[in-house]
C-alpha cells in the first residue's frame, strides 16, 4: 500500500485507478438507477402503441406534433387544405377520440367564415395554447436526450485527478513514473498527458444533446409517417409551406419634400441671419407668384 502512495509508478497507478473508478461508478448509476424507469417506459410505449401526434411530439416537440395533427385531421376529412396551405374546417369528417385533436378541431371550427388558418398559427398563436398543452400532457414522460451531464462530470474528474496527481507527487518527492532517472519537473508533462487522455475518455460519454433511444426514435418516425404519407403530395407540400411565417411588410417610404420650396437661411446686410425660403425658378422672373 505504501508503494501506491510514495513511489512514482504507484502514485500514477493510484490516480489512474481513481479515475477508472469514477467512470465505473457513473456507468453503474446510469444503468441501474437513473435510466431504469425510462427503459421500462420506452418498452411500454413500443409494445403498447402510440398515437402519431404523440410520437411526433417525442421526435420534434409541439411544432412537429402540430404538423402531424393537421395531416391527421385532413386525412379524416375534418379539414380542407387550400393551394396556399390555408386550413378550413369542413364541419364533417370522422369524430376525433384524442382530446388534443378534438380541441384543435373545435378551435378551427370557430374560425370566422371566409378566413383560413395557417400551420404557423397553430404552432405560435395563443388561440391554440390549450391544444399544445394537451399534446404535451398526453405524451409519455420519457427523457429523449442524454441527461445527468456525464460528459461534463468526467471532464471535471479528469481535471481534478490530474491536479491531485501533481500535488501528491510533489511532497512525496516521487520519481517520474517509468522514467526514474528523469528530473522531477517532468511530472508536469505526466499530469498534462493524463489530463489529455482523461478528456478523451470523457468525450466518449454521451453528449447531453444526443438522443438516447434509437429504437424509440425509429418507432416514432414510423408512427408519424402514417398520417403524413396518407395525404396527396401537393396537399402535404402546401401544409409544409404554411408552416413558415410570412415576412413582415416593408416599412413605408419616407415622405418626399415638396418640390420648388427648400428651407434655408439668408444673411442680412447687417451680418445677422434669418430663415428664408427659396422660390422655384419656375415661378418666372416676374417677382414671384404675386407678380403682375
Amino acid at each position: 500500500m505504501d508503494w501506491l502512495l510514495t513511489d512514482g509508478d504507484g502514485i500514477f497507478t493510484f490516480w489512474m485507478l481513481v479515475f477508472a473508478g469514477c467512470n465505473v461508478l457513473r456507468g453503474a448509476y446510469c444503468l441501474v438507477i437513473r435510466d431504469r424507469r425510462d427503459r421500462r417506459a420506452v418498452g411500454e410505449v413500443i409494445t403498447g402503441g402510440l398515437h402519431p401526434v404523440r410520437a411526433s411530439f417525442l421526435l420534434g416537440g409541439t411544432d412537429s406534433a402540430a404538423m402531424t395533427a393537421v395531416c391527421a385531421l385532413a386525412d379524416d376529412g375534418v379539414l380542407r387544405v387550400s393551394a396556399d396551405g390555408g386550413l378550413r374546417h369542413t364541419h364533417r369528417g370522422r369524430p376525433q377520440t384524442s382530446p388534443a385533436l378534438k380541441e384543435l378541431s373545435e378551435e378551427l371550427r370557430r374560425t370566422p367564415r371566409g378566413e383560413t388558418t395557417k400551420l404557423y398559427e397553430i404552432r405560435e398563436s395563443f388561440r391554440f395554447d390549450r391544444f399544445r398543452m394537451l399534446v404535451a400532457a398526453e405524451s409519455p414522460s420519457v427523457r429523449t436526450k442524454a441527461s445527468g451531464r456525464s460528459q461534463t462530470l468526467m471532464m471535471v474528474a479528469a481535471t481534478v485527478i490530474a491536479l491531485g496527481m501533481g500535488f501528491h507527487a510533489g511532497p512525496a518527492n516521487a520519481s517520474v513514473p517509468f522514467l526514474p532517472e528523469a528530473d522531477r519537473t517532468v511530472w508536469l508533462y505526466v499530469c498534462m498527458g493524463f489530463w489529455f487522455a482523461g478528456s478523451g475518455v470523457a468525450a466518449l460519454w454521451p453528449s447531453e444533446r444526443r438522443r438516447r433511444w434509437k429504437a424509440l426514435d425509429a418507432y416514432c418516425r414510423g408512427r408519424q409517417a402514417v398520417p403524413r404519407s396518407a395525404l396527396p403530395a401537393t396537399t402535404y407540400e402546401a401544409i409544409v409551406r404554411s408552416g413558415v411565417r410570412p415576412p413582415p411588410p416593408p416599412p413605408p417610404a419616407p415622405p418626399t419634400r415638396t418640390p420648388g420650396r427648400t428651407p434655408g437661411r439668408t444673411r442680412n446686410p447687417d451680418g445677422s441671419w434669418s430663415d428664408g425660403v427659396e422660390v422655384d425658378s419656375s415661378c418666372g422672373s416676374c417677382g414671384g407668384c404675386g407678380g403682375d
